[in-house]
């Protein structure tokens, strides 16, 4: 896979995140979420995205990052 369709293929990813969550569905866009971040890190650790590629990604996955913590931290407090 090209740096062009590795790009699309996350982008296209975090769409469907937005969309899910901006129909309530917050599973599925917590689900798409956790897919998104691992793509990013996955196809960075494999040289398919630039730095400044994997850069822009993670600063658009931060607004995010604030929301599924405190989601993460509920689940853990759950589990306990």
């Amino acid at each position: 896979m090209g740096s062009s369709e590795a790009k699309l293929f996350i982008e296209k990813e975090m769409l469907n995140m937005q969309l899910n969550l901006e129909n309530n569905y917050k599973d599925n866009a917590y689900d798409a979420y956790l897919n998104v971040s691992a793509m990013v890190e996955s196809f960075y650790e494999q040289g398919e995205i630039s730095k400044w590629t994997y850069k822009g990604f993670k600063k658009k996955l931060k607004k995010y990052d604030d929301i599924y913590m405190e989601k993460e931290e509920d689940t853990g407090a759950e589990v306990s």
